[in-house]
């Protein structure tokens, strides 16, 4: 439906959605956009403090790793030739 109001103000273009869940599936796409954004910013703001993060989650995922996997190995059988 037309918008008599904005036509008559010399308004052309889109009106935005404020309800409904595209707008919000925006907003949030934005909010994510931002905060992505200022993680970059701040990676290229502290590069040692964001290597030393990444390397101990990186031992921290391969000990968990390393765990689960032994954990899972079937234990083995033993003969006795005594």
């Amino acid at each position: 439906m037309v918008n008599v109001k904005n036509l008559r103000t010399g308004f052309t273009g889109e009106l935005d959605e404020t309800s409904g869940i595209s707008a919000r599936a925006k907003h949030a796409a934005g909010y994510v956009k931002d905060e992505a954004g200022a993680v970059a910013r701040s990676a290229q703001d502290h590069p040692s403090a964001t290597s030393t993060a990444l390397l101990i989650f990186g031992a921290a995922a391969f000990l968990a790793g390393y765990i689960v996997g032994s954990a899972s190995v079937a234990a083995t059988t033993r003969r006795s030739y005594w």
